[in-house]
């Protein structure tokens, strides 16, 4: 099996991803942003998108666990997600001394508006590309869906890389979204 010497790393590929979103960042300046008109915090944007990705619902002490956090410090996150309509409380009905939270048509409607600036300015990035170069990206996005698929198929294999950046530690919450979304494709 012959290897390619100037094969692209991980970390290559992950600072490729990076400078691509901050030039979307930093494109269009004055075009309107959902991250910037709305009054949610992020750790309630990350608790919002992990209750999506969580059909079934979470206890309080698996989501201070997902967000790696104190069960004292998720009851006022969560207070303040159910005060906002993003999120409700449920008995569990396996165990009524547990509450399940679940996310709310307002919660799924506060991720679609912070997803669909994004989309927007990658629609506009990709018009563009001529025919040949939109296939490109499409058989690499679908090339990327695999190694999700994969990743949580496997949850063994190293989870990340050497490399990060700005852009990709704020992804937490769209994380759990597109990682749900792509298991529903």
């Amino acid at each position: 099996m012959m290897t390619n010497l100037h094969a692209p790393t991980v970390d290559a590929v992950v600072d490729q991803w990076c400078q691509l979103m901050r030039a979307l960042h930093a494109w269009r300046p004055g075009q309107p942003r959902p991250w910037f008109d709305s009054h949610v915090t992020l750790p309630q944007l990350k608790a919002v998108g992990l209750l999506a990705a969580r059909p079934s619902g979470v206890s309080g002490r698996e989501l201070a666990s997902l967000l790696a956090v104190g069960p004292s410090a998720v009851t006022p996150l969560v207070d303040r997600l159910v005060e906002h309509g993003w999120a409700r409380r449920e008995e569990d009905r396996a165990d009524r001394r547990i509450t399940r939270l679940f996310i709310t048509q307002e919660g799924q409607a506060l991720l679609e508006r912070m997803v669909a600036g994004q989309r927007e300015l990658i629609a506009s990035a990709l018009h563009q590309l001529d025919a040949d170069e939109l296939a490109t990206v499409e058989r690499a996005f679908a090339l990327v869906r695999e190694g999700v698929r994969r990743a949580t198929a496997t949850p063994t294999e190293p989870q990340t890389s050497g490399t990060a950046c700005a852009d990709t530690a704020r992804s937490g919450a769209a994380d759990a979204v597109i990682t749900e979304r792509i298991s529903q494709a």
